[in-house]
């Protein structure tokens, strides 16, 4: 008999484009899982939240603990705004949080959003703190998707969601392997920025940009590069690491944005390279930019898919809340073959209203 659930996925990403939510029901059917999204939708963050978040590594512990509380009534509330008119209610709120610190080589991982706060006001049990159990097992905490990549995703040969960083996650050898590629959005917005925009339309910027290959060489030569799998990169390291190579470069913000686009897609084809031609399904803000798309489709072999809009920028919400459905259930949702974990787990912790 099959079994249903209704969850609601939580997702703050690190280019701060909002707050991700979508309600979705899941049905497991002998041992194959589907969904169905009922209502996803963004609330953008304003101006004062973004400032909040983008200083809070910087801030005390008391200010950090503060802030977790605050931004954790904050989701609370627009958990309730998201609720008010929709006829279907989730059994569970999963919630990523947003990251502030995640230093898995040194042991902690801090994503805000406090649950028991979330589920005090919304009324709903919520599962948060999803990354530091398998930290705790010797694993990076990431990346958390590749268990929805393989339970609702396995028509694809490789998942690739580019966010302010890119990951990608594909099956080799019978194992589920996924790691971050690079750098893709948060340098891309990083530079937009610059030219008085949010983030680059469509790759309008970019398009206008040449190549300057001391800079291209320059970014492939990273340290992260050369490191095996499991493997992840944190904001704080693209800030540390690749702010300052581009912030070096004297060239104009389109070379720049340009060059970046054609690293993000070696990085992307260097990645997969070694396997035989398939699907790649492209999901998160980066498969709205036509030139970056474009950019992956000439460096590699692989045929590009490009989903509905609801999967490209909701498909990591619904994994999240199935994350949460796994974790009610006590089921593996983090994989170690994924992580570097030393065994699979059922990560997050559960908070009743």
């Amino acid at each position: 008999m099959a079994e249903h659930y209704k969850a609601l996925g939580i997702m703050s990403g690190s280019s701060l484009d909002g707050v991700d939510m979508a309600l979705c029901e899941f049905v497991r059917n002998e041992g194959i899982w589907s969904f169905n999204m009922i209502k996803a939708i963004t609330c953008p963050y304003s101006e004062e939240w973004k400032i909040t978040l983008r200083s809070l590594p910087g801030k005390s512990h008391e200010e950090i603990t503060k802030t977790d509380l605050e931004y954790g009534r904050f989701l609370g509330e627009l958990v309730n705004e998201f609720l008010f008119d929709c006829y279907e209610k989730p059994e569970l709120i999963a919630s990523h949080g947003h990251t502030i610190f995640h230093e898995p080589e040194k042991g902690y991982t801090l994503q805000i959003g406090d649950g028991q706060t979330i589920a005090t006001v919304t009324g709903i049990t919520t599962i948060n703190n999803f990354r530091s159990k398998d930290i705790e097992l010797g694993g990076q905490g990431a990346p958390l998707v590749p268990i929805g990549d393989q339970l609702l995703f396995a028509g694809y040969d490789f998942c690739l969601n580019i966010g302010g960083i890119a990951n990608i996650s594909f099956e080799s050898d019978g194992k589920r392997l996924a790691f971050d590629v690079c750098p893709a959005n948060q340098l891309l917005n990083y530079l937009s920025l610059q030219l008085g925009a949010q983030f680059d339309d469509n790759g309008f910027f970019a398009g206008l940009g040449k190549l300057n290959t001391e800079l291209f060489d320059l970014l492939n030569a990273d340290p992260y590069y050369k490191r095996e799998t499991p493997k992840s990169l944190s904001n704080q390291y693209v800030i540390d690491s690749f702010i300052p190579k581009i912030e070096k470069a004297d060239l104009t913000v389109e070379d720049k944005l340009y060059t970046v686009v054609k690293h993000i897609a070696f990085q992307v084809n260097r990645a997969v390279s070694r396997f035989p031609a398939g699907k790649m399904l492209i999901t998160g803000g980066g498969a709205h930019n036509g030139f970056l798309v474009k950019a992956i489709e000439l460096e590699t072999k692989h045929t590009i898919v490009i989903p509905e809009t609801e999967i490209i920028d909701f498909k990591e919400a619904v994994i999240f809340a199935l994350m949460g459905v796994l974790r009610l259930r006590n089921e593996v949702n983090c994989l170690a073959s994924v992580t570097g974990a030393r065994k699979d787990s059922s990560c997050g912790v559960i908070f009743r209203p």
